[in-house]
This record gives C-alpha cells, structure tokens and sequence, in this order.
C-alpha cells in the first residue's frame, strides 16, 4: 500500500545540488527498500519514480558518479564528505549526541563552511560538500609513500582503499573529534545518502509511526564549499601516523611468530614446504596443506597464519606470478577450514603425484617423519 508522503521534486533538487561541482550528474547509482541493491538511474525523474515504487521507504542516492575511475586510475576527488552520527554511538543519549552534532557543526564552522544536516531517524547525517583534488595524483600522498597502508597483503590496513577515499574517512573521524559512526566506512561506491520527507524502515521496524520514522532536513547547506587544503595538513599528518603505527603493528605479529612456535605442533615436511616457493598448485597448497595445518595443528591465531602464508605466497610470486589475489584467497580458505587436518605425505603423492614430485628432492627425507 502506497504510504503518504511530502518527498517531491524539490526534495531531489536539493540534494543533486550538492553535486553540482562534480564531473556528471548522471549515471549514478541508488538504493531503495525495494530494490534491495545499487542500481544505475540516468535522471530525476527516474530517482523520484524508483522512491515512489519503494513507498518512499530508505531512499538513497550515492553522493558520488558511477564512474571514478578509468583503467585502475582514481579520476574523481573526495569532493563530498559524509558524517553520520549514530545514536547508539552515544548510548542513546539524545543530549550526548546533540552536543556531539554541536560540536562537530562548530569545527565545520571554524572552516568557514554550512553543511546539510538531516535527522536519519536514528542519528544526525552531515552533507559536506569541498573543493578537491584527486589526492591518488599527488606525489606525497602517493600509495608508494605508505606501503604498509596500501599493499596487496593481508595487513595492508587499507587494501581496497584509494588515498582520495582514505582521506573521506579522516575526515569524518577529524571533523567530530572521534564521534563519528565506526560501522560507517565511507568509499566511492558506498557513500549513499539519503533524502529528506522519506522514511526509515529500522524505525518503521522497531514499531514508529511514519512521522516518527521520516528523514527530516535539520539544517540547509548554504552552496558554500571550501577547499580541501584546509584539512591536507592534518590529513598528511595522520596518514603518516597511521603508516608508522601499522609498520610497529606487523613487526610485533611477525615477532610473535617466530616466538609462538611450537616444536611439538610441527610437522616438519609442511615446515620445509613452507620455504619452497612453487610455479603452480599454490591454491591447491592453501587449501589441502596450509591452511588446516597452521589452523588446526598448529593453532595459530588468524593475523600469524595469514602473515606465514602471505610471506609464503610472496616467494612463490617471485618464481611466477600469482593469478588471484592473495588476500582474498587467504581469507576464503580460512572460512572453509572448519576442523579439517592437512593432507599427509603418502595421501598427497596418490592424489596429487605431480605436486609431489616437485617437492620430492626436497622432502623426501621427512616421508617417514610428520606423514
């Protein structure tokens, strides 16, 4: 049944307005209760169509286009910044968080700019649209300046990440002191905003009426937007921070490594294969030797196993390059391991002779040990 609503052309207006500094209006993706998941829109009138098809329940629009990047390239700048402070955040405590929007709204100030500030239903959300740069473009905020940050490896704090995004995280954790939602990780293609006069199904769900649970514009965005060189000082200041804190952090795993080991829990022949990088079979490795041996021999907490097979998967990308990304390889035979033991000698040479003659001169001596 379709719900009354106030959501009009307008409220779509004021929101699109906020983009207007940016490379394209459309395409650009949204979400609603109905749809379940992002899909492109090319127009207004499409957005507000898909809102009314979803009774204007949990309407949001990606504050960025659906293009940003072209052939691996970062090509739009972190223009748009996204604060959601969460009620739950503050114990629930409306008085906790309003001097949270407060203080917040104070610091946006001090920059000499008036964000958007809407009601979610359940916290605040800040609208802040900037003046930038692509920051993946500049040479001291290149990736190659913070390799434990971005690398392709399991602790790599940020893989995935773009230094443009990064910074939309600093900021949102900068501007409120620490306050800001820690579930919400704002990227390109996550950033989804919602509009004003629709509504909220977790509060619809939990009991409210539809007043209670509508998206309500708190504050108006005054068209002002400042240049992202006010933040870039501070931002270089703790991605620098972050790089030398994550650099202590795998010194200290990889330490623990080598103490926690177990002369007891050894297999040796898994040991030595360990030290042997491979052309090929990598995955079938991951899957039938490593990953239950360090799992459930071994019993390595998660950070060291996947430390041993990255530095083991290293040396084998060495020899040839892998095909698959480590890291989420690492991470989907984790999930599957469950209780399973690592195959034994004489179970891989029936099952996989030619693995087994690559390692022959080099484990065979251990056939009758760890088998």
């Amino acid at each position: 049944m379709s719900k009354e609503t106030t959501m009009n052309s307008e409220d779509i207006d004021f929101i699109m307005s906020h983009f207007g500094h940016q490379l394209q209006d459309f395409p650009r993706k949204m979400m609603t209760d109905k749809i379940g998941a992002q899909v492109p829109v090319f127009s207004k009138e499409e957005i507000f169509i898909k809102c009314q098809e979803s009774d204007f329940i949990d309407c949001r629009i990606n504050a960025y286009p659906e293009y940003t990047e072209y052939q691996g390239i970062v090509r739009h700048p972190p223009n748009f910044i996204f604060i959601d402070l969460d009620l739950s955040k503050f114990k629930n405590s409306k008085k906790k968080l309003d001097n949270a929007l407060e203080n917040t709204l104070n610091n946006i100030h001090y920059l000499g700019a008036k964000p958007t500030v809407m009601w979610s239903g359940n916290g605040y959300h800040i609208y802040l649209p900037i003046e930038a740069m692509v920051l993946d473009l500049i040479d001291k905020f290149s990736k190659d300046k913070f390799p434990s940050l971005f690398s392709d490896n399991y602790y790599s704090k940020y893989h995935g990440y773009s230094v443009s995004e990064l910074f939309l995280k600093f900021a949102k954790d900068h501007l409120t002191n620490g306050n800001a939602d820690p579930q919400h990780h704002p990227k390109y293609k996550t950033c989804l905003i919602r509009f004003p006069n629709t509504y909220n199904s977790k509060n619809i769900g939990n009991g409210l009426t539809l007043e209670e649970s509508k998206v309500r514009l708190i504050q108006k965005w005054d068209g002002g937007r400042i240049p992202i060189q006010l933040l870039l000082k501070d931002f270089r200041r703790w991605i620098a921070q972050e790089e030398l804190d994550q650099k202590r952090r795998i010194r200290r795993i990889k330490s623990k490594i080598l103490n926690s080991k177990s002369k007891n829990s050894e297999i040796l022949w898994i040991e030595k294969l360990l030290q042997i990088p491979l052309e090929d079979h990598r995955k079938y490795c991951l899957f039938h030797i490593l990953v239950p041996y360090l799992v459930n021999v071994k019993k390595l907490p998660p950070e060291e196993i996947s430390q041993v097979i990255v530095d083991w998967l290293s040396k084998c990308n060495n020899v040839k390059h892998l095909d698959f990304d480590p890291v989420s390889e690492i991470k989907n035979k984790m999930k599957y391991v469950k209780s399973y033991k690592p195959m034994s000698l004489p179970k891989l040479r029936r099952e996989n002779k030619c693995l087994f003659q690559v390692l022959f001169p080099t484990i065979g001596n251990f056939c009758g040990t760890g088998c």
